[in-house]
C-alpha cells in the first residue's frame, strides 16, 4: 500500500520537472553556449556564467529530491492514518453490534491488533473487588496469555495505574522491558477496564498517534460495554415480566397449571433438533411462553366458548407487538393455532407462510394438553399423544417437525415431566 502512492508521485512528478525545468534549462544551455558565451571576451566571466547555470540545474535537482521525499513522507503518514480510520470503523461496526461483555472485547482486541501490529493486545476489567487486580477479558497476538504470564506484574502495574488514574499511559522500552501503551476504557464514574499493548523487549516503541487511535478505541469500547449492560438489564427485566404475566395466567385459567413453562421447554428441546440459531430459539422461547397470553382478555364466563376464545391469538399478538422486545415474537403468537394444511386460525395460513416457530409451538402445545390433566379431560399417555401428532402430521402439523418430535422423543427428550425449577 505505501509503495503505490510513491510510485505514482514519481511518475507524475519525474515528467512535470522533465518538461517544465529540464527541457527549458537545456534550452538555455543551448542557447548562452551559442550565443552569449562567444560574445564574452573575459574568460572569468564566461565561467562565472557556467557556474551560475550549473548551480540553478543542481539547486533544481535538489528541489524535486527534497519534495519528493518530503511528499512521500506525507503519504506514508496519510496511508497510515487511512489505515488506522479504517480498522477504527471497522471495529465501531462490530462493537455496536456487540451482545455481550465476550464479543465486545475480542472485537476490541482485534481492533487494537490491527492498529498497532503484531504486538500483544489485552482488555482489562475492572473487578467487583477493587482490592483484585484486573481479569484478562480480551487478548489477541503471538502467545499474548504466555507473554502476560512472563510479564505478569509489570503489565498489572501499568493496568492499575490506568485503572486508578485514568489517564493513557506510554512508556518506552529500557531496561529490559518492552514498550507499552495502556489506555482507559470510559465507565460511569470510574474506567471500567484498560485496553493494554505490550511489545517484546527491543521491539519498536509506541508512538502518541497509535495511543490517539487506541484511546478512540477504547471510547468506542466503554460505550459498547455500556449498551451491552442495557440490553442485559432489559432482556432481565423482560424475562421477569414474562414469568410475572405467566404466573398470572396460570393462576387466571385455573387448569392445567405450567402449561406454558411445559411448551416453552419442549419447544426450545425441539429447536435445537431442528438447528435453529440463537437468537431463532430466544424468539421460540418467548413466543411458547406467551403464546397463550390473549385469553387474559377473556372474563371466565366465556373462556370455554371455543368460538370466541379463537380470538385469543390474535389478542396476544396486538399485546405483545405493542412492546418493542417482543414485537419479533407477535407473529408467533399470532399463528401457534394455524394448521399445516390452511385449516387452522385465525387466518387460515398454509404450510412456509406459518412461522417455522409457530409450527414448533402448534406440536408442543398439543402435546402438552394431551399429556396433562384439565378440568375438561384426562391425561394420555406420552406414546399415544405421539401417535396422535403423527396421524394429524401433513394436515394439522408440519411433518418436519413431527418427525423431529418423534426422534427426540426416542432419544428420551421429550416426556411429560415437569419442567425444571
Amino acid at each position: 500500500m505505501p509503495d503505490r502512492p510513491r510510485l505514482g508521485f514519481g511518475r507524475a512528478s519525474f515528467v512535470s520537472y522533465f518538461l517544465g525545468a529540464v527541457v527549458p534549462l537545456a534550452a538555455l544551455g543551448v542557447v548562452v553556449e551559442r550565443f552569449v558565451l562567444p560574445t564574452l571576451d573575459d574568460r572569468l566571466a564566461a565561467l562565472g556564467l557556467l557556474g551560475a547555470f550549473a548551480s540553478i540545474v543542481v539547486l533544481s535537482l535538489a528541489s524535486f529530491l527534497v519534495l519528493g521525499r518530503s511528499t512521500n513522507h506525507s503519504l506514508r503518514r496519510m496511508d497510515q492514518d487511512n489505515r488506522r480510520l479504517a480498522a477504527l470503523f471497522e471495529a465501531s461496526g462490530a462493537l455496536a453490534e456487540a451482545q455481550d461483555l465476550h464479543a465486545a472485547a475480542g472485537t476490541a482486541t482485534r481492533g487494537a491488533h490491527s492498529l498497532v501490529g503484531g504486538a500483544h493486545v489485552y482488555v482489562m476489567m475492572r473487578g467487583e473487588d477493587a482490592t483484585k487486580p484486573p481479569q484478562v477479558a480480551g487478548s489477541a497476538g503471538d502467545d499474548p496469555l504466555g507473554f502476560l504470564r512472563d510479564h505478569e506484574d509489570d503489565l498489572l502495574e501499568l493496568a492499575g495505574l490506568v485503572l486508578s488514574e485514568g489517564r493513557p499511559l506510554l512508556r518506552g522500552g529500557a531496561d529490559g522491558t518492552g514498550p507499552a501503551v495502556a489506555v482507559a476504557v470510559p465507565g460511569e464514574a470510574v474506567p471500567a477496564g484498560v485496553v493494554l499493548v505490550a511489545g517484546a523487549p527491543g521491539s519498536r516503541d509506541f508512538d502518541v498517534e497509535q495511543m490517539d487511535a487506541l484511546t478512540t478505541l477504547a471510547r468506542l469500547a466503554g460505550v459498547a460495554l455500556h449498551n451491552v449492560d442495557l440490553r442485559d438489564a432489559q432482556r432481565n427485566f423482560f424475562a421477569h415480566v414474562t414469568d410475572l404475566l405467566v404466573a398470572a395466567l396460570d393462576s387466571y385459567l385455573g387448569y392445567n397449571t405450567g402449561h406454558s413453562q411445559r411448551v416453552a421447554m419442549y419447544a426450545n428441546r425441539l429447536g435445537r433438533a431442528l438447528h435453529l440459531d440463537e437468537p431463532r430459539l430466544q424468539r421460540l422461547h418467548f413466543g411458547a411462553l406467551l403464546h397463550d397470553i390473549g385469553m387474559l382478555k377473556f372474563d371466565r364466563s366465556v373462556r370455554k366458548n371455543s368460538i370466541s376464545c379463537r380470538k385469543h391469538a390474535s389478542i396476544g399478538a396486538r399485546m405483545v407487538g405493542r412492546i418493542r422486545l417482543w414485537q419479533e415474537v407477535a407473529p408467533i403468537v399470532q399463528c401457534h393455532h394455524e394448521w399445516y394444511d390452511g385449516n387452522g386460525y385465525p387466518d387460515g395460513l398454509a404450510g412456509e407462510a406459518i412461522p417455522l416457530e409457530a409450527r414448533i409451538i402448534a406440536v408442543c402445545d398439543a402435546f402438552d394438553a394431551m399429556t396433562s390433566d384439565s378440568s375438561y379431560k384426562a391425561a394420555i399417555s406420552s406414546e399415544a399423544a405421539l401417535r396422535e401428532l403423527e396421524r394429524s402430521s401433513g394436515t394439522q402439523f408440519d411433518p418436519r417437525v413431527v418427525e423431529a418430535m418423534l426422534e427426540l422423543a426416542a432419544r428420551g427428550g421429550i416426556g411429560a415431566e415437569a419442567p425444571a425449577a
